[in-house]
């Protein structure tokens, strides 16, 4: 497309994008690009890991006692509650929350009409008042709650944290230290209740307006790819309970409300029972692990789910693609994009043009033109082009991106600076996503089903890891939290070479922490006896494995054994052959253990860290892959 025409297209285009709140931000960290979620850097690290998985581990390690409250009754309830949207109440809010020493917590999102969805509500609950926070007035003011939430000295309650952790992280660079979740002590306490609705009920006798609940349950539907089949009932309820409404109806705020306000008492309440059964400290180890987790954008996960889908598979994945770009330029969900249901009966069709796919589209009782106005507007050639399998390059197609965002030391917003340096004061910022190939690098690898050493497609692929669990599970509770990325699928060829790199860099790492060779002699006799064992009990007790298969495991007893022609005698002699002892295994110290143990002591967790990148090193250098993930960096 030429500069003069591109430009034109954008002015175009700009005319038919419908105003959304999420328009006025002018600080967005995680926008619709196919670039990765950059999270908060407080060490100057070049690592993209958790900033204080070092204050959480501590926690882990060393689980706090904490008072929810005394003496609590219902008439507690009964406290004022105040409407924060302007940066001066955030600012009193954030001083007398840096006061306390716990409080309760949890969210509301916008997620029909946003590509990633934002956070449009924050209800806050302390002791003596409850507050509700307008995010979608104050988006670029929040960063002043960071230290109240990463204080450890502050316990944060929720229920149900899974979620309001990401989306903190996504929205505000807000992460989460030292929190009690009480769902997380529903299920060590086994209730039959796990609710918050449930809860509210059988502890504090409240009832609530479940109606009000439609937001909730749309977030669940779309975790689980079924709003296809109940959108077109909850659509009435979905428009009437947008939380970026302002005012906010009555009913909603009460429900906006009760969400914290009784959450400190049943906090409480879970407190004392848990101590009870002894799994308070449980409790807070495993309400802390979560904490660790981090935000990453995610990807489209289209299943088919019968063979008459199957066929029309290739169609589909193409009209997700489309879905996906339309979505991302228009910053709208994909279901509100196109339904799962109107794409599959639009993937059946012979026909491949744009005017059949518009005369497709009967949902939800809308006229066609009112609804592809705002998607399809001077985006047909596109689609044309998707359908009919020509490659489309997305350097001209305007996707908002936010510029940099500058704050003071305390969090507030200082300045927005663009690209070319200078200040920007209006919230209309648009820049060109630039990207090979549509779709992205993420999607190329989710489409192909090849091995990601040799690029072989259509052949049986199993998943291997290259630092192997025998290790990992030595490494302390905030390296195992850590989502390093070192899964790969790779052919039998490739992983079988993977395996002997893996062996060769093990004894590397025998020498260098100086393990006896005793004990790596037992670790390779041991992996080489369960190599044994396996393939005795596929032989024995699998009779339709593949012919191929059957081979390779014979081949591995017969090497055993030094001889052919084994009966089945000579199978069942080799299952428990290397097994050690009860007693015999409690006194073996593993080399696994020795070498991570060593790496602690001496490098700390930085040292595991090196460990980790020379083991992926290695399988580089031994394989030479040719299609590794793209989060690898190698």
């Amino acid at each position: 497309m030429e500069p003069e025409k591109a430009d034109n297209s954008l002015m175009k285009l700009s005319l038919c994008y419908e105003r959304k709140p999420q328009f006025e931000f002018k600080c967005v960290l995680a926008d619709n690009s196919f670039s990765p979620f950059e999270h908060l850097n407080v060490s100057s690290s070049t690592e993209n890991c958790h900033p204080f998985r070092k204050e959480i581990g501590a926690l882990i390690d060393n689980p706090p006692e904490h008072s929810f409250w005394t003496s609590f009754t219902k008439e507690d309830t009964s406290k004022d509650c105040m409407w924060v949207d302007s940066s001066l109440q955030l600012r009193e809010l954030a001083n007398k929350l840096a006061e306390q020493n716990i409080f309760a917590v949890d969210t509301e999102q916008q997620n029909l009409r946003s590509y990633l969805g934002f956070t449009a509500l924050t209800q806050i609950s302390t002791r003596e008042e409850d507050y509700l926070v307008d995010t979608v007035a104050l988006h670029d003011e929040m960063a002043l709650l960071r230290p109240i939430f990463s204080n450890p000295r502050i316990c944060k309650v929720f229920h149900g944290a899974q979620n309001d952790i990401i989306w903190l992280q996504r929205d505000f660079h807000i992460y989460l230290v030292n929190i009690f979740d009480t769902y997380t002590a529903c299920l060590l306490l086994e209730k039959p209740q796990k609710s918050l609705d449930g809860l509210l009920q059988t502890i504090c006798n409240v009832d609530t307006d479940k109606t009000l609940r439609v937001s909730v349950f749309y977030c669940v539907c779309v975790f689980f790819s079924v709003v296809s089949s109940v959108l077109s009932m909850l659509n009435l309820s979905l428009q009437t309970r947008d939380w970026t409404e302002r005012p906010l109806p009555p009913t909603m705020l009460r429900y906006a409300r009760t969400d914290t306000q009784y959450l400190l008492w049943i906090a409480d309440v879970l407190t004392a029972e848990l101590k009870e059964v002894k799994k308070y400290d449980e409790s807070i180890r495993r309400s802390n692990k979560v904490c660790l987790t981090l935000y990453a954008k995610g990807q489209e996960d289209f299943k088919l789910a019968n063979r008459e889908q199957y066929d029309c598979r290739e169609r589909a994945w193409k009209l997700c693609i489309w879905r996906d770009l339309m979505a991302r330029i228009h910053d709208e969900s994909r279901e509100f994009v196109l339904s799962n249901e109107v794409m599959l009966e639009f993937a059946r069709k012979l026909s491949a043009t744009y005017d059949v796919f518009k005369s497709t589209d009967q949902r939800r009782g809308r006229k066609i033109d009112e609804v592809w106005a705002i998607f399809l507007c001077h985006h047909d050639d596109y689609f044309n082009q998707i359908i009919s399998d020509k490659s489309v390059a997305l350097d001209t197609i305007p996707i908002r991106k936010p510029d940099v965002a500058v704050y003071e030391s305390d969090g507030t917003l200082k300045a927005v600076v663009s690209e070319d340096g200078a200040c920007r004061t209006d919230s209309n910022s648009w820049r060109i996503l630039k990207t090979e190939t549509l779709g992205g690098p993420e999607k190329v690898e989710k489409k192909k089903d090849l091995c990601n050493s040799c690029g072989k497609e259509g052949i049986e692929l199993n998943r291997h890891r290259i630092v192997p669990p025998s290790y990992r599970k030595y490494f302390t509770e905030t390296l195992k939290m850590d989502q390093s990325r070192d899964m790969v699928w790779l052919c039998q060829k490739c992983q079988k070479i993977a395996l002997e790199a893996g062996e060769r860099y093990k004894k590397t790492m025998s020498s260098r922490c100086e393990v006896s060779q005793s004990s790596h002699q037992k670790m390779v006799e041991a992996k080489e006896y369960v190599n044994i064992r396996r393939a005795a009990a596929a032989l024995l007790d699998r009779p339709t494995i593949p012919e191929s298969r059957r081979e390779e495991y014979m081949e591995i007893v017969e090497r055993h054994y030094g001889r052919s022609n084994l009966s089945r005698e000579d199978l069942e002699g080799v299952r428990k052959i290397g097994l050690m002892s009860c007693k015999e295994e409690k006194n073996e110290t593993s080399v696994e253990k020795q070498i991570i143990d060593n790496l602690l002591k001496n490098s700390g967790e930085d040292g595991v860290k090196r460990f980790c990148e020379e083991w992926k090193q290695q399988f580089v250098n031994d394989l030479h892959p040719t299609n590794l993930p793209s989060e690898w960096g190698m």
